[in-house]
């Protein structure tokens, strides 16, 4: 099986290097910067799990049309925003047979995927562990998690994945095969949105927002509304995972924030339009208020108007 993985950041070259590891067949579709890196230093993780380090196969996008080849599975792990370009990337690498498993936090990209390149080729995915990226382009791995949960969604595992679980059954790497993809999907959702909503509506870590006078209350307030949704939306949590999201953001020395507070802090561009407004929409949509999630999304709107108006 021919694996294609777009880009080479955190989750896209930290999980294709675990399958380049396994003895995979995996080659990085990255940018011009990105493969010169690459090619003078290799890609090199270091990780309490085990670090690696090798000379990667790499295509540029201009390499990957003029070859006009097609790969069997591809991983895209691109932010949201970049999720347009991303499918025009890609798009060379997907034949007939090619599946296509994305890696992104929310759920609304598989609508759009599943438009662009078929249903029965979208795959679901859920990617968990904490990574960066340093300016000398490792892929740093900061806890003993990482989890990779996959599924085809509604129909039986096809080959490619039962081909992929084999692979990773060679590594350290937790990989599920998920029944309803879908849910593991929400339940991710559900976490990380309360997660992103509280650390960047109040520009700290979850030990931080406990120390406020309301700290505690804006983020069980912020589950709770996010947990609503997906109960409305046909996806609900049990009980036993909605007490471990909130024993997990009320731990009072947490150092917890999301990726999307670094996106803030260094000026970036955000998903918050892709996860934090999508839950919004399906808000309205359900006659439901969400006035914490509503907080969050206009801060996040807010930042990001000011964020134009200072690039001119």
């Amino acid at each position: 099986m021919r694996i294609l993985v777009l880009g080479a950041g955190g989750i896209g070259g930290y999980f294709g290097a675990r399958i380049h590891e396994a003895g995979g067949d995996v080659t990085f579709l990255v940018r011009p910067g990105r493969l010169t890196t690459l090619r003078e230093h290799g890609l090199k993780v270091l990780s309490p799990l085990g670090d690696l380090h090798f000379s990667p196969k790499l295509l540029t996008k201009d390499e990957l049309k003029a070859k006009a080849e097609h790969f069997d599975l591809v991983i895209l792990s691109c932010k949201a925003y970049d999720l347009a370009s991303a499918m025009d990337d890609i798009a060379p690498a997907v034949g007939k047979e090619s599946a296509v498993l994305p890696l992104l936090n929310g759920v609304r990209h598989i609508d759009v995927l599943a438009e662009r390149f078929g249903e029965e080729r979208v795959f679901g995915g859920v990617a968990q562990a904490a990574l960066l990226v340093t300016a000398a382009g490792e892929i740093r791995h900061f806890n003993k998690i990482h989890r990779l949960i996959t599924g085809a969604r509604g129909v039986p595992h096809p080959p490619c994945l039962h081909e992929l679980a084999a692979l990773m059954a060679k590594t350290s790497v937790e990989f599920i095969l998920a029944d309803n993809i879908e849910q593991s999907m929400w339940n991710k959702f559900v976490f990380w949105s309360s997660l992103a909503s509280a650390t960047c509506t109040l520009r700290a870590n979850i030990g931080e927002i406990l120390q406020t006078v309301s700290g505690e209350e804006f983020i069980t307030g912020l589950i709770d509304e996010c947990a609503h949704i997906a109960s409305a939306s046909g996806h609900a949590l049990t009980e036993s995972q909605l007490a471990t999201a909130r024993a997990t953001l009320t731990e009072k020395d947490s150092v917890l924030a999301a990726s999307m507070l670094r996106d803030i802090e260094r000026n970036g561009p955000t998903e918050a339009e892709h996860t934090l407004g999508d839950l919004v929409v399906r808000a309205g949509a359900l006659g439901f208020k969400a006035h914490c999630l509503r907080l969050a999304y206009s801060h996040m709107q807010a930042y990001e108007l000011r964020r134009q108006t200072q690039q001119g």
